[in-house]
């Protein structure tokens, strides 16, 4: 069974229990990678390249929820660092809450938001203050189910995907939007494609260096070789990995950029930030070894072993970036539809899009131990 075939059976059950529109949220997911590179070139100028304390380099992803509420209850100190750009999941909620409201002319408490997401800890994110409507009383996002919790759903309901119907075609914010006959899959990782996208962007506004996002990710899994890319597996670990752009003139690195997966690694990277030593641009963070793919809300192997669990993950990992075409956020013209009929003219540029798109981060301050007090 093909994901368009899976997305279509989905639809359709949902559709059978009252969803009136069921979306693709690779839509916004190319929103977020677009602002997101957007973000990184801006601080990037903003620090001449320079990586340390007094500059807002590295940029450190933040779609992962586990990540930021580690970084914010543990690691107050790196949030500065944090991109405030938005997850793929809370973008989509404010489209629906904001755009698509005032498309069907209702009040954004009028509509209930599910997302189905591979995390537990996306529950926590849509639960977040910052992604509350005080006006209107309602959040982006008012419900997370899992897949795995999802799939469970289908079993109490007896509708099993292998007997469901298919819809004709998927639901499309636009008519632009081809999403109704395909599936948009990620350049990059399940954590999302910000590392290939951010560099690919980057690698043009700033050093006028054409390389496309699919061949960095190519690059990265060990399938292809650039002669402005190196890759190396940090202590031959997959879930750390570092990929440097070089300048074509002076073969130095223009753009060190890394993925760090799983704790143990994200403990390294915060040990080293706080000591000055990372020299990264850029970090991709999941929580999670192996990334999303491997989200505690997933399906599992009826085989614990470890080598089974591996070898599933791997599969998902494979099934993930295997969907049908692969587009470029750059040319996804739905997109660039939404920002100019949200926003206006001034575009991503725009105050507005600045409010809608990113968010804001908040240590935790430990409270005394009131036994702890000397008298």
């Amino acid at each position: 069974m093909s994901t368009l075939s899976v997305a279509k059976r989905m639809t359709a059950i949902l559709k059978t229990m009252g969803v009136d529109h069921v979306f693709d949220s690779a839509f916004s997911r190319d929103l977020t990678l677009v602002e997101s590179a957007r973000e990184f070139v801006e601080r990037f100028q903003k620090s001449d390249g320079q990586v340390g304390s007094e500059t807002s380099l590295p940029v450190l992803a933040s779609w992962c929820p586990g990540w930021v509420c580690y970084a914010e209850k543990t690691h107050a100190e790196v949030l500065p660092w944090m991109s405030t750009t938005r997850s793929p999941q809370q973008a989509m909620g404010v489209v629906v809450k904001d755009y698509l409201a005032k498309k069907l002319d209702t009040a954004p408490d009028r509509i209930y938001h599910v997302a189905i997401m591979m995390c537990y800890d996306k529950k926590l994110e849509a639960s977040r203050d910052d992604f509350y409507n005080d006006i209107y009383k309602t959040r982006d996002v008012d419900c997370v189910v899992t897949t795995g919790e999802f799939d469970r759903m289908l079993t109490e309901i007896q509708t099993p995907l292998e007997s469901a119907s298919e819809v004709e075609e998927l639901d499309s914010l636009f008519k632009a939007d081809a999403s109704g006959e395909s599936l948009r899959s990620s350049v990059g990782s399940s954590a999302g494609g910000g590392l290939e996208f951010v560099m690919s962007y980057a690698a043009r506004v700033l050093f006028g260096i054409e390389v496309r996002p699919d061949i960095i990710a190519a690059v990265g899994r060990g399938e292809a070789q650039h002669p402005l890319l190196q890759v190396k597996a940090v202590r031959n670990q997959s879930d750390h990995r570092e990929i440097t752009l070089l300048n074509p003139t002076t073969q130095q690195p223009a753009l060190r950029f890394a993925t760090v997966y799983g704790f143990r690694h994200l403990q390294n990277l915060v040990r080293k930030l706080k000591s000055g030593r990372l020299a990264y641009h850029y970090v991709e963070v999941a929580a999670c070894p192996s990334a999303c793919s491997n989200g505690g809300g997933q399906l599992q192997p009826v085989d614990p072993s470890p080598a089974a669990k591996k070898q599933w993950v791997a599969e998902t990992e494979r099934i993930y970036t295997s969907s049908e075409p692969t587009q470029l956020p750059e040319e996804n013209l739905a997109l660039g539809e939404l920002i100019r009929d949200w926003f206006g003219e001034g575009g991503l540029d725009s105050e507005a899009a600045r409010r809608a798109l990113h968010t804001q981060f908040h240590g935790v301050v430990a409270k005394a131990n009131p036994l702890g007090v000397s008298w």
